[in-house]
């Protein structure tokens, strides 16, 4: 098949879930033999050839940083592009990857249109909550009134679509009118042969990172979204540090400044170490590094860091929310309802304090996560999606 795989993120350019999914999905479809091609933004700090480097062809559709509305010029220019690429040959599919096209009812092609939801729109502007202001600023995100028409658009005008976990797909069936056979659910996956590293390797980042000799709890996400729940976690680390030594790696893009406030607060600045966005094979050792993984999310529709930390062979806390009982087990960890800051703390310190029960989880964990969340087998079932629609 020829397909359009329509995605705003791409590596390196990725800001999110959505980003690793579509370099994951894309490659493997490109593997089973499919003539893959990527329509993603040209930042213009990106060269073609940094683009390409994937196992698919991208044609990158130009974005100048120096205007205004990155969003906006991918949008205008995208038709333009597909159209210059149904010149060698027509396309079967155009998947697009969340809502990333502003006129959705617009068809680009032909072609059967796919859309992937990663999480319902309406879902997190309820957990940010923000002002009237932000919305309207939040030219392509997810809590500005407009996405939420575009989301509602493309799931209505798709031919399928793509949910990655069931409490997505049952989210979208609530919110939206639409037939339940039109809706597929295709767990997301990650990859396993990135996740190893030396003794040596993971000593040095850690000195890297001004990291103490002490058990190391991992938190990955922005810190300045709400959805992540990165207070609730300092606040549980608060607790923690009463009766164990130990340090909180934070990892991820955002502002500091609210998180750095939270913690000098409790008096735990000094335990608790940002890093920052840092690229791909540091953010694996850290995972390597960790001790416990805690994910302490108010909203996920998936939950890449969860296999991320599996892959690395870390016990994980989590909280019972969204998709993440789909792929949190009592085998793989605790979870902890959102907001209890005790249970949290609780769970890390039985951790801590039963090291033999926490390596045993994370081997297991390391086993689990190849069985369940497999690039190949996310690949096949939407090929499947495919052929559905081409009979």
């Amino acid at each position: 098949m020829r397909i359009a795989f329509v995605t705003f993120e791409f590596p390196p350019y990725v800001l999110g879930g959505a980003g690793k999914y579509a370099a994951g999905l894309t490659r493997e479809l490109a593997k089973l033999g499919h003539d893959v091609v990527v329509f993603a933004p040209q930042i213009a700090s990106l060269s073609v050839e940094e683009l390409n480097r994937y196992a698919v062809k991208v044609m990158p559709v130009r974005v100048r940083e120096v205007f205004p509305f990155p969003a906006v010029q991918y949008w205008l220019g995208l038709p333009r592009q597909i159209a210059e690429a149904e010149k060698d040959a027509p396309f079967d599919i155009i998947h697009f990857n969340g809502s990333c096209y502003w006129f959705p009812t617009r068809k680009l092609s032909s072609a059967a249109h796919v859309m992937t939801v990663h999480h319902v729109a309406a879902d997190v502007s309820e957990q940010c909550n923000p002002n009237w202001i932000t919305r309207a600023k939040d030219i392509r995100g997810e809590t500005n009134p407009i996405y939420l028409v575009i989301e509602k658009r493309g799931i209505e005008s798709s031919n399928r679509i793509i949910a990655v976990s069931e409490y997505t797909k049952t989210r979208i069936l609530e919110r939206y009118s639409i037939q339940p056979q039109k809706i597929d659910r295709v767990y997301s996956a990650t990859d396993f042969d990135k996740a190893s590293f030396s003794v040596g390797a993971l000593k040095h980042i850690k000195e890297e990172l001004a990291l103490p000799d002490a058990p190391v709890i991992l938190f990955v996400g922005r810190v300045d979204d709400r959805r992540k729940g990165l207070d609730n976690l300092l606040n549980a680390f608060g607790d923690v540090l009463t009766s164990q030594r130990a340090s909180l790696l934070v990892v991820g893009s955002g502002n500091q400044g609210g998180a750095r406030r939270l913690a000098a607060s409790l008096n735990i600045s000094e335990d608790v170490f940002f890093a920052g966005k840092v690229d791909e094979r540091s953010l694996r050792k850290c995972y390597g590094l960790c001790t416990i993984y805690v994910c302490p999310s108010r909203l996920e529709g998936f939950g890449f860091t969860l296999l991320e930390a599996f892959a690395a062979g870390k016990p994980v806390v989590a909280t019972n929310v969204g998709a993440i009982p789909e792929i949190v087990g009592e085998k793989n960890g605790s979870l902890v309802e959102p907001g209890d800051t005790r249970a949290m703390s609780n769970a890390i310190t039985y951790y801590l304090e039963n090291s033999e029960l926490a390596e045993t989880i994370g081997r297991h964990n390391a086993r689990d996560v190849r069985r369940r969340f497999d690039w190949t087998t996310s690949a096949r079932a939407t090929e499947q999606v495919y052929r559905s629609l081409l009979v």
